[in-house]
This record gives C-alpha cells, structure tokens and sequence, in this order.
C-alpha cells in the first residue's frame, strides 16, 4: 500500500484557510483587536496639556 503525504492535523484543530467561511471569521477576529486602541492616547493629551499652557504663558506675558 503507497503512504499518502497528507499532513495530518495532530492537534485537531481546524485550518481556518481551508474554508472560506472559517478564514473571514479569522481575518475579521485580527481586525477586531486592532480597532480596540484608544484614539487619543497620553502622548498626544500631554502635547495638547503643554500647547494650552504655553498659550497661556505667552498670554499671561503680553498682557502684563
């Protein structure tokens, strides 16, 4: 009898590319956790912290 080489799935898990179906629900589950990321994060409010304080500062200067 030939041996076949087919891979066989040791862990039985089930390759989400061999259906189409099983591959969108994989790709959307990487695009899922991408768009979790907060849109403002610490760096861009401490620039914006800083912006308002300077403006303040140089107000504060000009108007003394």
């Amino acid at each position: 009898m030939a041996e076949q080489n087919v891979p066989q799935n040791v862990q039985n898990e089930q390759d989400p590319g061999a259906n189409t179906q099983m591959f969108r629900a994989f790709v959307n589950e990487g695009q899922a956790e991408a768009t979790t990321e907060p849109k403002l994060n610490g760096r861009v409010l401490a620039f914006v912290g800083a912006a308002v304080v300077l403006i303040a500062v140089v107000a504060a200067i000009v108007v003394f």
